[in-house]
């Protein structure tokens, strides 16, 4: 399964991370299909290449 980054808005945010100034939620999911959440666009850009990075050199 590849890696995949998927940023979600209004109702695609899971209730329970919406609240007060939460417009965004990026939802990272990688390779063995685990689901993160966060806030900021850069982390998860980071995390997605660093599961994608994993994925492609697992000793490493």
């Amino acid at each position: 399964m590849p890696v995949s980054v998927t940023k979600l808005q209004g109702q695609d945010i899971p209730e329970h991370l919406r609240g007060p100034g939460v417009e965004v939620v990026f939802r990272v999911i990688d390779e063995q299909g685990k689901e993160r959440y966060l806030l900021d666009d850069v982390e998860a850009a980071q995390t997605a290449v660093r599961a994608s990075e994993a994925q492609r050199n697992p000793d490493g």
